[in-house]
């Protein structure tokens, strides 16, 4: 299916251009902003090994272009990016780098509404940020390499729905997350995943939601994956501002190994509030039990998040806390079902219209089951400020500094441990 995901991508942006009301040609050049971003890093552990560290200052330069003509109704938002990143010492790691988020929607009439979502990376950074999330979301994939290897992934992500009611929807979500890697020690991936799902609001304070989830994954190097995954959630508003919900779920992974299958139950409670219109709240408990077709018999556990979000003119910051249990498919390292914990927390503060300053941290830890519960655990953590300053309206220059850290838990894996100072400067030239 990955060769048919630009396909897909094309035709549907043609039928929102196509949509969107017309502009003149003055209106629409004044929605297109090329620019021209220069970085240079510093890393003293380029790798995140335990032993023999490589260290290195390595610069980007990417030129890209910015569309945005995003309104109530339709709209897209566009960001690409093309560049040559080059190594001071290891030249040999020099390679072609490129970026682009796509953000795009259309609101019929008829009450056919189109949503299309795509992100493209092509990068050789051991961490990768979680697809369709922010720098300011602080959240990384689990899996993380020990080397320089160049990857490219691209998600497609379209959206069909139809609007019956001020909130209540029917429709069906699919995406393509195709994954590939130069080196032969990662493991190329490809999911198609298919949702079905229906939102119904019976009235101003009672509403349902019910989905369906359908993934079909193909790993080299790992056996494929069925997935089957059904939900439902029902929705209590008890005020215009505060929204509670019960929720139930049940997923049966099946692989082409047998041996490998495993079920999970979860059910949940948790309310949402909007404190503002940029600050809102939300939380989440409940409980998942898991159950292995052979093997380890893993009880289950508690989960939990809860987020803080406010998106203010001066002040932006994001916290939130997530524990549970990770599904790590589709990534370098396919680690597959984890005990997980996060906490991430970042903050944008604007000293004035020119100058900002910020700071983020996040800390993980994950769990590898064991028959003695004593499993492999690793706990990653890191923090960093940054300051930005724009002496002109078209320039931008920032920098950036980033520790991070990684301990596990079992002597004979200690390779997997490491730490890094990683600094950043940066100037950015938007026309």
């Amino acid at each position: 299916m990955n060769k048919y995901s630009g396909l897909i991508v094309l035709m549907l942006l043609f039928v929102l251009i196509q949509s969107a009301p017309p502009a003149c040609g003055a209106d629409f050049l004044s929605q297109i902003h090329p620019y021209l971003n220069v970085k240079g890093q510093y890393s003293d552990n380029l790798n995140l090994t335990a032993s023999n560290q490589k260290r290195d200052f390595y610069t980007t330069i990417s030129p890209g272009i910015k569309f945005s003509n995003m309104s109530d109704r339709s709209g897209i938002n566009l960001d690409a990016s093309i560049g040559y990143l080059f190594y001071s010492d290891y030249s040999n790691l020099n390679y072609l780098t490129g970026q682009a988020s796509l953000d795009a929607k259309y609101l019929t009439s008829s009450r056919f509404n189109f949503y299309l979502r795509n992100a493209f990376i092509r990068s050789d950074d051991p961490r990768e940020r979680e697809f369709f999330s922010t720098a300011e979301d602080n959240k990384y994939l689990l899996a993380t390499e020990t080397q320089r290897a160049v990857y490219l992934r691209n998600v497609v992500e379209p959206t069909v729905e139809y609007q019956f009611g001020p909130e209540s929807r029917v429709g069906v979500k699919y995406r393509n997350n195709y994954y590939r890697a130069e080196d032969v020690e990662n493991r190329d991936s490809i999911e198609n995943y298919i949702s079905p799902f229906l939102i119904v609001w019976l009235n101003k304070q009672h509403g349902f939601q019910l989905d369906y989830g359908y993934t079909n994954g193909h790993f080299e190097a790992s056996p494929d994956l069925k997935g089957h995954r059904v939900s439902g959630a029902y929705m209590l508003r008890f005020t215009p501002k505060a929204t509670a919900s019960l929720k139930g779920a049940y997923t049966l992974q099946t692989f082409s190994e047998d041996l490998l299958n495993y079920q999970i139950y979860e059910t949940s409670v948790g309310i949402s509030y909007l404190f503002s219109e940029t600050l809102t709240a939300s939380a989440e408990a409940g409980y998942y039990w898991l159950e292995p077709e052979a093997g380890i018999n893993r009880d289950g556990g508690v989960s939990f998040k809860a987020d803080i979000i406010q998106t203010g003119e001066r002040t932006r910051y994001r916290l939130s806390v997530q524990g549970g249990y990770v599904l790590d498919y589709f990534t370098s390292q396919n680690l597959g079902f984890r005990k997980f914990y996060r906490a991430t927390g970042s903050i944008t503060h604007f000293l004035d219209k020119r100058l900002s300053i910020g700071c983020l941290a996040r800390i993980q830890r994950s769990e590898e089951e064991s028959e003695s519960d004593t499993g492999l655990r690793n706990t990653t953590w890191s923090a960093g400020a940054n300051i930005a300053y724009t002496p002109f309206k078209w320039l931008t220059v920032s920098l950036e500094y980033t520790y991070n850290q990684n301990n596990t838990n079992y002597i004979y894996e200690a390779t997997n441990e490491y730490k890094e100072n990683r600094a950043m400067v940066m100037v950015s030239a938007t026309y």
